[in-house]
């Protein structure tokens, strides 16, 4: 049995899970209780700070998002707790990938990294993780399935986990996502236009993260050579294996 659980319930932050346990390359393990993903976190309530603070030992937390609103009540929520907070904002393609009518969320993360531009906030991310001093860490989007899946994809591919491992834990959002969406079908202050999005832009799908792997490998090598090639510091890949592999 597993020293923690990988998922972690709280009374209003989502989708959150370690990302410890899984097996790396040259025999080591992502270490557990150093890094973390979820979604939103400015609905936490006292409970869930204190959590954080003391359960989890939170140093940091990384915020994907570029909601300004929503930043300011996260900060003011974190300092209260003595946690540090990062933003590192991913660039929005949606209404692009819109007219380009994909199927699942494997075509738009492969559309996206394509993108120049959409490298740095990654690179931003993967740098702060790397920092022993920001350990241990969460980070998060809205639902904690696509800018976060991203993200947990590169730095699990990084330290040399299996694709199958990685693959397994991006699906953990599924059973999220699916309550989510019933949540906001039924809520009348959801725009109409986040209502009429395509059913895959809610999923999150084994096939989604293979196609997104495979592709990256084809297009790039692999996760580190599309980082190199973004002009990420070459030692970034020894200082993420420090901080997280044991």
């Amino acid at each position: 049995m597993p020293p923690y659980s990988r998922e972690i319930k709280f009374d209003g932050i989502v989708n959150c899970r370690d990302l410890g346990g899984y097996q790396a390359e040259g025999g080591r393990t992502v270490a557990w209780r150093r890094l973390f993903r979820s979604g939103y976190i400015h609905p936490a309530t006292a409970s869930d700070l204190n959590r954080l603070k003391e359960e989890l030992k939170l140093a940091s937390v990384i915020n994907l998002r570029g909601n300004k609103a929503r930043q300011q009540k996260e900060v003011s929520l974190l300092n209260h707790a003595g946690i540090k907070y990062f933003n590192t904002p991913f660039f929005n393609y949606q209404q692009e990938e819109l007219n380009l009518d994909f199927s699942n969320m494997g075509e738009a993360f492969l559309f996206r990294i394509r993108h120049q531009e959409y490298a740095k906030p990654i690179i931003d991310a993967l740098e702060i993780i790397a920092d022993p001093k920001n350990l241990p860490l969460l980070f998060h989007c809205g639902a904690g399935k696509d800018r976060s899946g991203l993200v947990a994809a590169f730095v699990l591919s990084v330290l040399g986990v299996t694709d199958t491992d990685i693959i397994k834990d991006y699906i953990l959002s599924a059973p999220y996502m699916r309550e989510m969406v019933a949540n906001m079908m039924n809520d009348p202050n959801t725009p109409e236009e986040e209502k009429n999005l395509p059913a895959y832009t809610w999923e999150a799908t084994a096939e989604s993260m293979e196609l997104f792997l495979t592709g990256l490998r084809q297009e790039f090598g692999s996760a580190r050579g599309y980082l190199e090639m973004n002009v990420a510091d070459k030692s970034l890949f020894q200082r993420l294996e420090k901080a997280m592999l044991i």
